[in-house]
């Protein structure tokens, strides 16, 4: 494994060419390529975070009584898109009240 002839030369840190810096400058066609995946991995975590924030499928208050929480989204746009331009402000005002 670490003798002549062995793997670790080829899996070893800095091994495979783009990894460093020194040959991610030498590889210029690679900088794009990193960019566009880092960039893209920040808008997934962003993404995650305002699902866990904004959406009705967590419930981060911590009422005892669950019924304090049915009414906490009523006339809130918790969609991310709107295309048709609803008005939230009047949702969950004609449903009856749980309590």
């Amino acid at each position: 494994m670490t003798g002549v002839g062995g793997r670790r030369a080829n899996n070893g840190y800095g091994s495979m060419q783009g990894l460093t810096m020194k040959s991610l400058k030498h590889h210029v066609a690679l900088q794009p390529l990193f960019a566009i995946i880092g960039a893209g991995m920040v808008f997934v975590g962003a993404y995650l975070v305002r699902l866990a924030v904004k959406t009705t499928d967590v419930n981060w208050r911590k009422d005892k009584n669950p019924a304090n929480t049915y009414g906490y989204y009523d006339g809130k746009q918790f969609k991310f898109f709107n295309p048709a331009g609803i008005d939230y402000s009047k949702y969950g005002q004609e449903r009856p009240k749980f309590e």
